[in-house]
């Protein structure tokens, strides 16, 4: 009887090892990859739902206008540069969701960083894109009643993520002489 309680035991003992172990927890089983066997984990590649702009910096524009004119007309002002804000507004004919303030007196080669709205009626920054959605931000130069179109970058938020599941984004983009970066964060 006592040799038989010590089988039992045994047979026991040895059921539980057999069981607690697989071939996945054998860092030499065949199967390993470390071992030359079968494929690691496969590396998934989310697509972002939203792209989070949260600063828009402007570096560079035009130093004047298409005709040559300086971008202020006031005829007695001193300093004739822009009064520079941007607009970010979905691609197309839609009102914008974000109004920056704005930078006096803007020198065509300084960098400017667009965090703040106008006003409380402006929207605000970091602001979420869709995916799928293309918007762009308008440079413009604000002359007293007036605003001055001295262009545009176009977002697109499918040809910016590189599929890579990157978590920030800082993206410049230029078009016609207007140089924008956009900064932020990928959201899944």
């Amino acid at each position: 009887m006592k040799n038989l309680t010590k089988l039992v035991f045994a047979m026991i003992f040895a059921a539980i090892l057999f069981t607690a172990c697989s071939p996945e927890d054998n860092p030499l089983g065949p199967t390993d990859p470390g071992n030359g066997g079968g494929d690691p984990d496969p590396i998934v590649i989310k697509t972002p739902r939203y792209m989070r702009i949260e600063s828009i910096k402007v570096s560079g524009f035009p130093k004047n206008k298409s005709n040559g004119n300086t971008w202020d007309w006031f005829p007695v002002a001193s300093e004739k540069k822009p009064d520079i804000e941007v607009a970010l507004q979905r691609s197309g004919n839609y009102l914008p969701v974000f109004y920056s303030d704005r930078r006096k007196n803007a020198t065509y080669t300084s960098t400017y960083v667009f965090t703040e709205p106008a006003s409380s009626e402006d929207g605000e920054l970091p602001f979420d894109i869709p995916y799928s959605h293309i918007y762009k931000v308008n440079l413009m130069d604000d002359d007293i009643g007036s605003k001055d179109d001295m262009g545009y970058v176009t977002i697109n938020p499918a040809s910016i993520y590189t599929n890579d599941n990157a978590t920030n984004f800082d993206k410049a983009l230029s078009r016609n002489g207007v140089k924008i970066k956009v900064k932020g964060a990928w959201i899944y």
